[in-house]
């Protein structure tokens, strides 16, 4: 009897019971977008050519790009992180010609370096 009682109890709550229906709106600020934006763009996806010069540590790649930056100061060197290893490379190099060159007189100094070329 309790049992009968109790579910007509339940089954006339739950008829007047209702599901909430709601709108959400998002207010995102437009400088999201271009962060956005500039994400996408960054460097992996460029049309440079790169030479590797380390990959390991980060204080193995912090002492590598330190010599490799005293030895050719004039050229712009990177540290990647990619998954547990740290890449040390000379990015900015436009035509595989001039990457070639590049790679000849790094590879005297260093010579695991290797062409890294654009996708």
């Amino acid at each position: 009897m309790k049992n009968i009682y109790y579910s007509a109890i339940f089954f006339l709550c739950a008829s007047y019971m209702h599901a909430q229906d709601g709108n959400i709106t998002i207010h995102q600020d437009a400088k999201i977008q271009k962060l956005l934006e500039i994400y996408k763009s960054t460097e992996e996806d460029s049309d440079d050519f790169q030479i590797q010069i380390y990959n390991g540590t980060l204080s193995g790649a912090n002492n590598q790009k330190s010599n490799l930056d005293a030895d050719f100061p004039s050229w712009k060197t990177k540290i990647d992180h990619v998954d547990t290893d740290y890449r040390v490379r000379i990015k900015d190099i436009k035509t595989a010609l001039e990457a070639e060159r590049k790679y000849l007189e790094v590879r005297k100094k260093y010579p695991s370096a290797i062409i890294i070329t654009p996708k």
